[in-house]
């Protein structure tokens, strides 16, 4: 019967309820168009209220900074990253947290970032001597570099030669030469059951002396010279050499399976640094007024497990190598030593070098293809005693690399079973890359590159970005390729991610020319999850009549279910025609209309608004 009366809430007992309790109503949208938390209503078409939206993208924002920064790109636009100098080197995971560092990126091989403002190719490598041999040493003397490879002693006047030439000295005792050291003046070597022997290198540049400097055959391992002094390792004993080659016990230790990798000139004192097991102390002898040695006490000593491979001194500072990657050590009043954090390598440092305010480094298989060298920025801190570092040199071995020298400002170094490696300043590495730290514009959400854009100065070469998504592998951009263009605009893959890395190859343009890199900046596009915002008119009234039936509601019951549901927030279903949204009732306002009956029960329109809750 057309007007039989319908009841769809408790309030009209004893007819059944309409609403039972489900998150959904079975009636929409064949009988009401909406229904919330499962209890259908009826809209109020007529009100102009009933409207559907997503909420902004992102909220305004105003920059409070004193000069002009990426803050004050308009936020609907656009977001941008990127880098202008890569100066503060390597290591750096994340490139915009709140601790991350400006100029400083991830990784990198065959760039140097050391100039400010700038990214450039380095110089290739060649080698300078084949040798089969397996250990090495080296020094610079009278505009000469001796290597020890082996059991031969070889020196050059220029390593760096297209054609370079390397003389053999003579009077090698026979055996491996263990350790060599110069005092300024002359060459020092170590030979196994043989003493020390030395280099006159004024008188006899190419002949090691018959005559032992040190008396007795003793099996010395290491050699070096601090403030003056030589020092030698024999055994677990440290020993001081005198100029006559007498020698006198100034470290003794009872364990004989310590070692001593070698000794450094600090501010006040001199270090010696030696392992036993996985056991690695550094100790300090302090010059007394009287200008004899005290004895040695431990200045520092590393973490278990971390065994030192090398020492080191430059400008009061010191240099620790280890198993485990780099240490820069300043001292404190008493001369101890303070370390600061460990720059990671993938195997042992074993030397040294220092030029100006660069200190140099070895560093086999850097990425299982190449080894060679790391450089150290002695001038640039990024954390207390961390320099800023990178690596340098690098050339195809994974084997083991030693015997490291600067030499008419460039270096040279050793590669075990390969030979020695010289700087080739007449060629550019054909290409080389750097690879910034990962990204995530500050918001945890999806988004997507939309751009990428390179600055070079006129470009020689090529410059080609790609992008990694999520860790995925990465996806090459389009290349700067445009001889001595100064600038360009790649588009990035649509992909939406959360956090993304970036690398850069720079390629030669020929021998002697490649590009150098100024600016490189991203531009993304923000893609949160957005919510819907609903506003929906519910009409509220006793009497309601939907396709030729008439239903009643309890409107005071309906009110306080809503109105429930808006103090008491929790996600519900809401339904609309054919679908089906989970959403959170964020307001309330009741337009009341009229009264019902005598009891002045209100009627009116209930504008609900609600939000969506995306998954």
């Amino acid at each position: 019967m057309a007007n039989k009366l319908h009841r769809f809430t408790d309030s009209f007992r004893p007819a059944p309820s309409f609403f039972t309790g489900t998150g959904t109503s079975y009636s929409v949208p064949d009988i009401f168009p909406i229904a919330i938390n499962g209890r259908p209503y009826l809209v109020d078409f007529k009100s102009g209220q009933f409207a559907r939206g997503f909420e902004p993208r992102v909220r305004d924002s105003v920059d409070q900074s004193t000069s002009p920064g990426e803050a004050a790109i308009n936020p609907q636009g656009l977001w941008r990253r990127g880098e202008t100098s890569w100066h503060y080197g390597a290591g750096q995971k994340y490139a915009d947290t709140a601790e991350a560092q400006d100029y400083r990126f991830f990784s990198s091989k065959g760039v140097n970032p050391w100039t400010k403002g700038q990214l450039t190719l380095l110089n290739k490598t060649k080698v300078s001597l084949s040798s089969a041999a397996t250990t090495a040493h080296s020094v610079v003397q009278d505009g000469r570099v001796y290597f020890s490879l082996g059991a031969d002693i070889k020196y050059s006047t220029d390593p760096y030669a297209s054609s370079p030439t390397w003389t053999d000295c003579t009077g090698e005792p026979g055996g491996i030469c263990a350790a060599m050291a110069t005092d300024g003046n002359d060459i020092y070597l170590a030979f196994p059951s043989d003493g020390i022997r030395k280099i006159d290198t004024t008188a006899a540049p190419g002949t090691i002396s018959g005559t032992r400097f040190v008396t007795g055959t003793n099996s010395y391992y290491m050699l070096g010279f601090a403030k003056g002094y030589m020092f030698a390792a024999h055994d677990q004993n440290l020993r001081q050499i005198a100029g006559a080659g007498t020698s006198t016990d100034r470290i003794l230790i009872d364990d004989p399976d310590f070692r001593w990798v070698g000794v450094a000139t600090g501010q006040n004192a001199v270090y010696a640094a030696g392992y036993a097991g996985k056991k690695s102390l550094i100790y300090k002898i302090t010059i007394k007024a009287d200008g004899t040695l005290d004895s040695g006490v431990v200045a520092l000593e590393l973490p278990t497990g971390e065994v030192v491979t090398a020492i080191s001194g430059y400008l009061g500072f010191i240099l620790i190598g280890t198993d485990k990657g780099v240490r820069f050590a300043s001292t404190d009043s008493n001369s101890n030593l303070v370390a600061g954090q460990i720059i990671p390598t993938s195997g042992e440092v074993t030397k040294f070098t220092s030029e100006g305010r660069f200190s140099y480094f070895t560093w086999t298989n850097y990425d299982g293809v190449s080894g060679g060298l790391g450089r150290l920025d002695l001038g640039t801190l990024t954390s207390a005693n961390t320099p800023a570092y990178a690596t340098d040199l690098m050339y195809d071995s994974t084997a083991t690399v030693n015997g490291l020298v600067t030499f008419d400002n460039k270096r040279c170094f050793w590669i075990s079973g390969i030979g020695i490696i010289a700087e080739d300043s007449a060629n550019l590495v054909e290409s080389g890359e750097i690879v910034t730290g990962t990204y995530r514009w500050g918001i945890p959400d999806r988004k997507f590159v939309a751009k990428f854009d390179i600055r070079t100065t006129p470009l020689n070469g090529t410059v080609t970005p790609s992008i990694s998504l999520d860790s995925s592998d990465y996806v090459t951009m389009g290349a700067h390729n445009n001889s001595l263009t100064t600038e360009s605009v790649a588009t990035a893959p649509q992909t939406k991610f959360i956090e993304a890395k970036f690398k850069l190859v720079l390629a030669r343009g020929s021998a002697t020319t490649g590009p150098t890199l100024t600016r490189w900046m991203a531009r993304a596009y923000a893609s949160p999850a957005r919510s819907q915002v609903f506003r929906v008119p519910l009409l509220m009234h006793h009497h309601l009549r939907v396709k030729d039936v008439e239903y009643y509601q309890d409107v005071e019951l309906e009110l306080q279910n809503l109105r429930d549901l808006v103090t008491n927030p929790r996600v519900v279903n809401y339904q609309e025609n054919t679908e089906t949204f989970s959403v959170v009732l964020e307001d309330l306002e009741f337009q009341i209309l009229d009264g019902y009956q005598t009891n002045w029960d209100l009627e009116g329109t209930c504008i609900i608004t609600m939000r969506s809750v995306q998954d």
